[in-house]
């Protein structure tokens, strides 16, 4: 198949194609972010449903995230970036209308699983998008911007999603999406023409992305349900040892696909192994962080959906801002200068607010804290990102992002997990913010030794 042109803006200025990109990309922040203040607000909307069932809500988007990202990036270069961008969009619609509408718990995780494949189809789509228009003069800057608006969405939507929550109900989690959605749709064709990969790679293993789900979704049931069934259940337990075996039976069949999810071999590669393996402990922790506060300081504390909002979203604001600062100087450093340290701040900073914070709530205190935290995590989040694909050839770079990108998904469903259950299963708060920091700490303290033997410093600074 012979490619098509390279798209250009219609306009002619890729400013204007940069920005509706970047408000396409922003819809997954803010759809797996807002759900940290919307949690709380569902289970006072839904006082009859369980906590593990409503986990789920939260739960089914990274799920279904980890299992179609890499389909969806290979589906884009095949029937069309721009159409795959505006299929997403469509299936981002869709959800959040049928999630505002939405009568029960059950069909709110059906939206939820539909926005999750629009996600899907955005990101690979708008990265594609963007990689393909603009001018090579001005990547470095799109990209900043790109890395910018990923942790500026992941914190607009707590305070964005708490206002309207506090203002106008639930049910507006969903419905702010839905101006945003229509201007893509709108824009997109007037600004974008169709383009496709010249080197179109067969759509991977579907059986792979239904065992990635599976896995995660199995071990997800046995962390959420550890209340109701007691960690001592053979149920529980039964749950993920079961996950870590379908994981266990992926990895096999993955290794002997000729055309699998995942492509392993890459694992060869010393960085893309470590980095790839740090981040899906690192990640698991700060994502448990991350959903286990925000609820803990709803529920617990009585802050308010605006309040709670406001007060976690420096978390993901200053990784978004430092990590875009560090990634000017990390690719002539290597970028183990940047993760170890920073995981050492993200580690001193947690069990400095752990002592701190105390059994009474204490704004300033927190802020400042999750400051800190935010600081630390935009040194190792992008880093372990870059790492990732730095000894990979460029025509393999999709490949390894798509590694990256599946360890993201999984470890996100899996501290999202934690920290809910930890947030509500709990005694009291104290006990709560007991269980979540000590967690934090062991876990990121167990990402260590992988990024301890991450080396990607030019050749001439190893020697």
């Amino acid at each position: 198949m012979t490619a098509a042109a390279a798209p250009q803006p219609v306009t002619g200025h890729p400013a204007i194609g940069l920005t509706v990109l970047v408000i396409a990309a922003s819809l997954t922040g803010i759809g797996l972010s807002i759900m940290t203040v919307g949690y709380p607000a569902l289970g006072e909307a839904f006082p009859g449903v369980s906590d593990p069932t409503l986990s789920w809500v939260t739960n089914i988007f990274t799920i279904v995230g980890a299992a179609t990202l890499v389909p969806a990036g290979v589906l884009a270069d095949k029937l069309g970036r721009r159409r795959m961008l505006l299929i997403g969009t469509l299936l981002f619609l869709a959800g959040s209308v049928v999630g505002g509408l939405a009568p029960s718990v059950g069909v709110l995780i059906g939206a939820r699983a539909v926005l999750a494949l629009g996600a899907s189809a955005v990101n690979t789509a708008a990265v594609a998008l963007l990689l393909a228009t603009m001018p090579a003069n001005r990547l470095p800057l799109a990209i900043g911007i790109w890395a910018v608006a990923g942790g500026t969405s992941s914190a607009i939507g707590p305070p964005v999603g708490g206002l309207a929550i506090e203002w106008l109900g639930w049910e507006w989690m969903f419905w702010l999406n839905v101006p945003f959605c229509l201007f893509v749709l709108v824009v997109v064709p007037l600004v974008y023409r169709e383009s496709r990969s010249a080197d179109i790679r067969a759509l991977p293993d579907p059986l792979g992305g239904l065992m990635v789900a599976a896995a995660t979704a199995l071990v997800t049931l046995g962390i959420v349900q550890s209340d109701p069934w007691g960690w001592a259940d053979w149920k529980v337990g039964g749950s993920i040892v079961g996950g870590l075996a379908v994981f266990g039976l992926f990895v096999q069949r993955t290794w002997n696909h000729p055309n699998p999810l995942v492509e392993l071999r890459l694992f060869r590669f010393p960085n893309v192994r470590r980095s790839n393996l740090s981040m899906l402990i690192f990640a698991s922790s700060w994502f448990a962080m991350f959903f286990g506060f925000t609820v803990i300081i709803i529920r617990s504390w009585g802050w308010t959906p605006i309040e709670g909002g406001f007060a976690v979203a420096p978390l993901a604001l200053f990784a978004g801002v430092v990590g875009v600062l560090i990634g000017r100087i990390a690719h002539r450093t290597g970028h183990r200068m940047f993760i170890l340290p920073g995981t050492a701040i993200y580690v001193g900073g947690t069990i400095m607010l752990w002592v701190v914070l105390g059994d009474e709530p204490n704004a300033a205190v927190f802020v400042t804290g999750m400051t800190i935290i935010g600081v630390a995590t935009g040194m190792v989040f992008p880093s372990l990102m870059a790492a990732s694909v730095t000894d990979v050839p460029a025509d393999q770079h999709s490949l390894a992002t798509g590694i990256n990108f599946t360890a993201q998904r999984v470890a996100t469903t899996i501290g999202v997990a934690l920290g809910l259950t930890f947030a509500t299963t709990a005694a009291s708060a104290s006990e709560a913010i007991d269980l979540l920091m000590a967690m934090v700490v062991v876990t990121a303290a167990l990402s260590l030794p992988f990024s301890l033997r991450i080396d990607t410093r030019p050749p001439q600074a190893q020697g």
